[in-house]
């Protein structure tokens, strides 16, 4: 994974590529010193002077370059913009594919709390003790997981259910989504993280959230008709978890309510390219072409190296 990173390219007149930060794997790496919009993004909760470090350090190494940063976190990105940086407040989470993570009416909600996340220490799965009948989505994806804690989750959590058993397939999203919608609430336990695409996939599907306080701005999506944020403990978690089934939400109520913030988050992030299209004389929509366009997240994980596949210089 050290190789990799996530990008696309919004548009080739003009060059407007969006990706993730990096550090020796960024993509600048591999790009030419001429005119190229870059729309970054970070993978993981970034304080304001790191970001204005790494934008900094681009327009070092890369002069014509222009660089915009996407923020999940409002109060990171006015920091940010404080400080002169050019900043976008469009979560990264309004790029899902909602008709992807849509309700499955069809499914029976069999489990009380569901939580999609990686097996790593960070995810804090001891958080759902208290919790007697979940479903873990979730196994060995990056170099930084490990079969341990796997094994160690599942010994924590006796009566849960796992979705990837002892050979940690990977599951597809329409796959996640379906499991989604055979619980009644999506759980979210770790302290930092980045924008968390799980929470709002939840939400996508009808599920009301439980959190604990967290860095990295997923609480963006966060409603309190709809959403629980409560101390790190596992009685905490498990009885905002009943709460929530109790209150027996109508799913489409918690969807629609996330696709109107989906929504308006989009309308930034596509009026920021559109001014790039106005200065540049391009006479298209950009709305139109992101739609269009679509695709899951905004991009896919690549090698780096790869970034010019497609690329005409100027």
């Amino acid at each position: 994974m050290a190789d990799t990173t996530f990008f696309s390219w919004m548009s080739y007149r003009p060059h407007i590529l969006f990706h993730a930060s990096g550090d020796q794997n960024d993509v600048g790496h591999y790009l030419p010193d001429e005119k190229i919009y870059r729309f970054v993004f970070d993978l993981w909760h970034t304080s304001a002077d790191d970001i204005v470090a790494y934008h900094q350090q681009w327009k070092s190494l890369r002069p014509q370059h222009r660089l915009f940063h996407v923020v999940n976190e409002f109060t990171i990105g006015r920091q940010v913009a404080a400080r002169g940086v050019p900043v976008v407040y469009a979560h990264q989470n309004c790029l899902l594919d909602e008709t992807v993570f849509n309700i499955h009416f069809d499914v029976v909600r069999t489990f009380d709390a569901v939580y999609n996340g990686r097996m790593a220490e960070f995810k804090r799965h001891e958080l759902l003790t208290d919790v007697p009948n979940s479903l873990i989505i979730g196994g060995i994806v990056t170099w930084d997981d490990s079969q341990e804690r796997f094994d160690e989750v599942k010994r924590m959590l006796p009566h849960a259910t796992f979705t990837h058993g002892e050979d940690n397939q990977h599951l597809i999203s329409e796959e996640v989504a379906c499991a989604l919608s055979s619980a009644r609430v999506g759980v979210c336990l770790s302290a930092v993280e980045g924008g968390m695409y799980a929470a709002t996939e939840y939400l996508l599907c009808g599920l009301p959230v439980v959190s604990t306080p967290s860095l990295g701005g997923r609480d963006a999506w966060f409603d309190p008709r709809f959403t629980r944020v409560v101390p790190p403990r596992p009685e905490a978690v498990a009885a905002a978890v009943q709460e929530l089934i109790d209150l027996d939400l109508d799913p489409r109520f918690v969807r629609n309510e996330t696709m109107s913030r989906m929504v308006e988050h989009r309308r930034v992030f596509c009026d920021a390219v559109q001014e790039i299209y106005l200065a540049e004389e391009i006479g298209r929509d950009f709305t139109r072409d992101f739609y269009t366009n679509f695709r899951n997240k905004g991009g896919n994980w690549r090698y780096s190296k790869d970034v010019l596949e497609g690329f005409n210089p100027a």
